[in-house]
């Protein structure tokens, strides 16, 4: 199978990682091909909340406290929003039947119109790897690519999202050794 047919995904890191960046992150992998891989950390939220940062005379309904999540360590200046798939504008990229991607500026203002998405998370910059690197990552055991599940992207809390995948896939998260062989 390759590399294109496991996105989209979500690039769990395993419980040996110990990058201080990655350590038990939970990563929407939206592209992944022999030249690059690019992805969002969606279980890393800052101590920024997104009312925090807006700089804009617009009235929100939602009191906006959520935080800002650390989308990866690459290009930190750039804003996104990862969302349910009810809201869709013109910057606006498909990852799945119920995943979208959105500019920041566009869901901020339809949310406050009331015309924004039921659920969403907001975010700053990305995670990429160069060619090879994530496969090489991979064969090593620093990640595990499974298939996307919409609620550990936009449902379940960030303090549960690593664990509850580990779990799902039959990983002791405690442990750097696999439960079962049913992989």
């Amino acid at each position: 199978m390759g590399s294109e047919e496991l996105t989209p995904g979500l690039l769990v890191a395993m419980p040996s990682l110990k990058d201080p960046y990655f350590e038990k992150s939970v990563i929407l992998l939206c592209n992944y091909t022999p030249e690059s891989a690019f992805g969002l950390v969606v279980n890393n939220p800052s101590s920024i909340r997104i009312k925090d940062i807006i700089v804009s005379d617009l009235e929100f309904k939602d009191n906006l406290n959520s935080p800002l999540l650390l989308g990866g360590p690459v290009q930190q200046e750039s804003l996104w929003a990862i969302h349910s798939e009810d809201f869709s504008c013109d910057t606006t990229s498909q990852v799945s039947p119920d995943i979208s991607i959105s500019g920041i500026h566009e869901v901020l203002g339809a949310l406050a119109r009331e015309e924004g998405p039921n659920h969403y998370h907001l975010g700053c910059g990305y995670a990429g790897w160069a060619p090879g690197q994530l496969d090489r990552e991979i064969e090593e055991g620093a990640w595990w690519l499974t298939s996307l599940e919409t609620e550990f992207v936009l449902d379940i809390p960030y303090s549960e999202r690593w664990e509850s995948i580990l779990k799902k896939i039959g990983i002791d998260p405690l442990s750097s050794f696999y439960e079962s062989n049913d992989f």
